[in-house]
């Protein structure tokens, strides 16, 4: 059940209706069981079932166990409980990413013998739903939070189905109150919601959608497709990775909007951002969070990054020592968001080592480049410089999105160098670019499309869109909605060689 098709819709209509009706005390169990619904809808089978329920048990029992001990003990049921969650997530998802480096050495020693891929049926959103869950162990923990007793509350928690799909990552004691509580239907609210899941498919079926065609027709034939293509590809695929990841987060909270439930944003205009570390602070951004909160800043006050510390302050002096133990912990954190996005050596590099490295270089280069600006006169509160930076920023990350579109590593490697083998007839037939997928209609509706798109997302850094655009009087309102409607139903990508119901980030 994916979040543009019209199951969906019709399953959240049932749900909301439902949920609204009901009385107040029990709306938690009509989510407890929607999501449940939701959960094994599209892959139920004795495993997946399994699945689902040593997470939920691993952690009911280890937070009831963590809440009355003390001491080593309440660790050691915390280390149980996240040993039994991480340890089926590696099965499931990791498995073939350690047999795929054992056959590499193997060849590598003229080994003939090779471990064969395995495939395992694995529910959607494990990846979100078992990191959520190791966030709530750790809050009991630290005793930032109370266990929750009852196991049906704690399922709902863990398969709230809006989030499966895409995030973002919740937090126990942020949510608990607005999903457990009641709420009144509330008409301005259900309004508010509606916009934000239109604007979202207006992302996702006008904008992200075409934009996948081009970047699947350059990438898959890349005998005919080199150079200028590629880095159009490039910059196309990270544009349309945002309109896809963010379309789905605009879906989810509206939905949830409605409800009454208020989610954390996951998006904060990462394109104007000037840095790589700016981008990361923006992009993800409950992702980001959960990964300082619970693995960077613990990783840095641990006992062996203590020592270390010890150990390069002596060797390098305190302020080199200090920084190294930082980019250790960074770069333990980095290849983590890599593993985390999938197991295979493309996302690790992709979206954790090379990412790493650009914030690394970033860090350690500012002040030669500030020592350059003051030498050469170079304005860096200027619009020309700070244009300069976006479009550097956006560049680095693009590159680096190469290794997370490609198959493999050696294909990234192949699309890289085909980056750099330039046909001069490109530059002078400007219609040889509509023969990659789309015709010249198609690449105005996307050019209109992304104006569109960055003008309201420049425009929402000064206000809050909607409602500015309630506020307007009743005959502007209806005609920017009747817009937006209609271009969804007449620009959305429908047809033959679109698949409207790809999304990037359901893998995960």
């Amino acid at each position: 059940m994916i979040l543009t098709s019209l199951p969906f819709l019709l399953f959240c209509i049932v749900v909301l209706i439902t949920y609204f009706i009901v009385p107040k005390k029990i709306q938690w169990i009509i989510l407890s069981v929607s999501s449940l619904f939701f959960l094994f809808y599209n892959n139920f089978t004795i495993e997946t079932l399994c699945q689902a329920i040593i997470v939920l048990f691993a952690s009911y029992a280890s937070a009831l166990a963590i809440d009355k001990s003390k001491g080593k003990e309440k660790k050691k049921h915390l280390l149980i409980g996240i040993a039994a969650i991480l340890g089926l997530l590696i099965y499931l998802k990791y498995t073939n990413l350690f047999l795929t480096t054992f056959n590499y050495y193997l060849k590598f020693f003229n080994v003939q013998y090779r471990f064969e891929m395995v495939y395992r049926n694995s529910l959607i959103g494990i990846s979100y739903y078992s990191l959520i869950m190791i966030s709530y162990l750790i809050d009991v923990y630290r005793e930032t939070c109370k266990p929750q007793k009852n196991i049906l509350k704690l399922a709902l928690f863990m398969s709230y189905f809006p989030i499966l799909t895409s995030g973002p990552f919740i937090r126990y004691n942020d949510i608990k109150d607005d999903l457990y509580g009641e709420h009144k239907f509330n008409y301005d609210r259900m309004c508010s919601g509606l916009v934000r899941v239109l604007w979202g498919l207006f992302k996702i079926l006008v904008i992200s959608q075409r934009l996948g065609y081009f970047v699947d027709t350059v990438y898959s034939n890349l005998l005919v497709y080199n150079g200028f293509y590629i880095i159009i590809a490039m910059s196309f695929f990270t544009l349309q990775l945002y309109t896809n990841f963010s379309g789905s987060i605009d879906i989810i909270m509206g939905i949830t909007e409605i409800i009454g439930i208020k989610l954390p944003e996951n998006f904060k205009l990462p394109f104007f951002s000037k840095t790589i570390t700016e981008f990361w602070r923006k992009w993800h951004i409950t992702l980001g969070a959960w990964l300082k909160d619970y693995i960077f800043y613990p990783l840095q006050k641990s006992d062996i990054m203590q020592k270390l510390n010890t150990r390069f302050k002596k060797s390098f002096g305190k302020k080199v020592g200090k920084k190294m133990t930082l980019y250790l912990s960074m770069l333990i954190m980095w290849c983590l968001i890599g593993i985390w996005h999938g197991g295979a050596y493309t996302y690790i590099i992709g979206s954790g080592i090379l990412q790493f490295i650009f914030i690394f270089l970033e860090d350690i280069l500012s002040p030669i480049s500030k020592k350059i600006n003051k030498k050469l006169g170079i304005k860096t509160d200027t619009f020309g410089y700070k244009f300069y930076q976006i479009i550097r920023t956006f560049t680095l990350f693009s590159f680096a999105m190469i290794f997370f579109r490609a198959d493999g590593v050696r294909r990234a490697l192949s699309i890289i160098k085909n980056m750099f083998v330039w046909n001069p007839y490109i530059l002078v037939d400007r219609n040889s670019l509509f023969l990659a997928g789309l015709d010249r209609w198609d690449f105005e509706v996307l050019i209109l499309s992304l104006i569109v798109l960055f003008t309201v997302e420049l425009l929402s850094r000064k206000c809050d869109i909607r409602e500015k655009l309630f506020s307007q009087n009743i005959v502007f309102r209806w005609t920017i909605l009747y817009l937006l409607i209609f271009s969804i139903i007449i620009f959305g990508c429908y047809g033959p060689g679109y698949d409207a119901t790809t999304f990037i980030y359901r893998q995960f």
